[in-house]
């Protein structure tokens, strides 16, 4: 993490930036709750724009507490990667792994998850690892009846686990709905309804406070990204769960890689006398059953920030069940049974599941400090800008974090995370330039500043274009270029001139193009 925070801040100028634009609305939102009492990705009003609520309230306390600190959300992040790394090394230590094969695991969820990449995104992943970590192995453990001493205990710390989880990310219902299953599988009815029900406590509560708002249900974030099948007939429904999660595989083949690699230690694991009872059994069952769901529902994104979860607990299985599928492992006297063909086929199975998650994970690891210098140098750029020049005005943007965090702004979100309008458009299919023109002049919007490729062939034909800005080596931002927009016609020459004026504010890797450059008698030369 030192050298990754050196190599990011030393590229952005002495500044820490985070790797994602969105980490900014959890601040934006944490910061407006903390000093204004509004949830809200601004201060003017509530908007539903989370999913990770415990999340934007722990940054909130925070802030309360301590102030503002823009290291915040890193330190946070760094506290829980450790308290995650705590939480494998005790799950595999009860179940009597190894020494070397806990230190290949912990090193393997540092770089391969990879750790950092969570950290520096600073986000929810961190927090959402170790609930979910706990929960299943608490779970597991109290259902096979395995230490009887904590029986007591463990269903206490169910009960309490149960909110966090769907607390952290909305998308934690998939871990409540498979372990209450279970539950009734195992005919623990009374349990089985409290533990749901104290599961589907945050997501109740939200929804009711967000209708309330005249917001919707669920948050925009989560009705927006996610996939919903097409129940309008059969054949429609079949494609509709088979096209995402072959797509999403496609997008993320880490995923399914650990997955199978966790259904094939399941398997083996039977074979060594494991009934389905067993808890390390139980744990696969449980990430088998959410892992399918994942990949159904939950459309993968950049930096393991959905899935890191899943990956960290498919790791921690799996080192799970070394005791009991190769016994003597790592002693050299065992190496003589890699002669029969069965293990040396196993062993070759084996690199290739964990070879997609190599390649994904260690070379996410080595991007991490050129996503960081991605939003430094156009989401932290467009905030600096606008808190500048247009402080206290309405823009249109739609990428809201940094530009939220940074500047006072009334936001008109394009991509409709923070206005509901918008959402609700886009929704139902009914979003062109008709729509963004009514939205724009319904909140006086005075610029926008959007990715032209977001919105080809909906940009109002009377926004007058007067710039550009263009990074290099894009790997996170959702364009390389972004596009600053005249909303008002008589904004224009203003807008041309701020321009102007922090042309050389900027990151000397940027390209500006556009007429602004050559407005009037001006011309200008870097």
């Amino acid at each position: 993490m030192a050298l990754i925070l050196g190599v990011s801040i030393n590229q952005n100028q002495g500044h820490l930036v985070y790797a994602l634009d969105d980490p900014y609305i959890h601040m934006a939102m944490a910061r407006n709750f903390s000093q204004h009492g509004v949830w809200g990705a601004t201060r003017y009003g509530f908007t539903s724009s989370s999913s990770s609520p415990l999340w934007t309230l722990l940054l909130s306390l925070t802030y309360y507490l301590v102030g503002q600190p823009n290291v915040v959300p890193l330190l946070w992040n760094l506290l829980l990667s450790l308290l995650d790394l705590l939480a494998a090394y005790s799950i595999l230590s009860w179940y009597k792994v190894p020494p070397a094969a806990k230190l290949i695991v912990l090193l393997g969820i540092i770089l391969l998850v990879p750790m950092p990449a969570l950290i520096v995104a600073g986000m929810e992943p961190p927090l959402q690892i170790l609930v979910s970590l706990l929960v299943v192995f608490v779970a597991a453990r109290w259902l096979s009846g395995e230490a009887p001493g904590s029986a007591r205990r463990d269903s206490l710390r169910l009960l309490i686990l149960a909110p966090l989880v769907t607390g952290v990310r909305f998308e934690g219902l998939f871990l409540i709905i498979v372990i209450t299953a279970l539950l009734l599988i195992f005919k623990r009815w009374l349990f089985a309804l409290a533990f749901s029900t104290l599961g589907v406590l945050p997501v109740f509560v939200y929804g009711i406070i967000s209708v309330s708002k005249g917001w919707n249900f669920l948050p925009n974030s989560v009705l927006l990204k996610a996939t919903v099948p097409d129940f309008n007939s059969a054949g429609g429904m079949i494609l509709s769960l088979f096209i995402p999660i072959s797509e999403h595989v496609r997008m993320a083949l880490h995923v399914p890689a650990v997955l199978l690699a966790a259904l094939l230690m399941y398997i083996a694991a039977s074979g060594k006398g494991s009934g389905a009872r067993e808890s390390r059994q139980l744990m696969g069952a449980i990430i088998l059953l959410v892992g399918l769901a994942h990949l159904e529902f939950v459309r993968p994104t950049l930096l393991f920030r959905y899935d890191g979860y899943l990956t960290t607990l498919g790791i921690v299985l799996l080192a799970a069940q070394i005791p009991l599928v190769c016994p003597n492992w790592p002693h050299l006297s065992s190496l003589s049974t890699w002669t029969v063909p069965g293990n040396i086929a196993v062993a070759v199975l084996v690199l290739a599941l964990a070879f997609p998650l190599v390649m994904e994970g260690g070379v996410l690891l080595f991007q991490v400090p050129q996503c960081t210098t991605n939003i430094y140098e156009q989401q932290y750029q467009m905030a600096l800008f606008v808190r500048k020049y247009y402080q206290g005005t309405s823009v249109a943007l739609n990428d809201i974090g940094a530009v939220d965090y940074l500047a006072d702004i009334h936001c008109l979100d394009l991509w409709g995370l923070a206005t509901q309008q918008v959402a609700q458009a886009r929704r139902n299919h009914h979003y062109q330039a008709e729509e963004i023109t009514s939205f724009a002049q319904q909140a006086q919007v005075k610029i926008a500043i959007i990715y032209d490729a977001w919105f080809a062939g909906a940009v109002p034909a009377d926004w007058q274009r007067v710039g550009t800005w263009t990074i290099r080596n894009n790997i996170v931002a959702g364009n390389d270029t972004v596009s600053f927009y005249a909303v008002q016609a008589a904004e224009a020459p203003r807008l041309v001139q701020c321009l102007r004026d922090f042309y050389f504010q900027l990151p000397r890797d940027v390209i500006q193009r556009g007429p602004y450059l050559t407005w009037g008698d001006h011309r200008a030369n870097r």
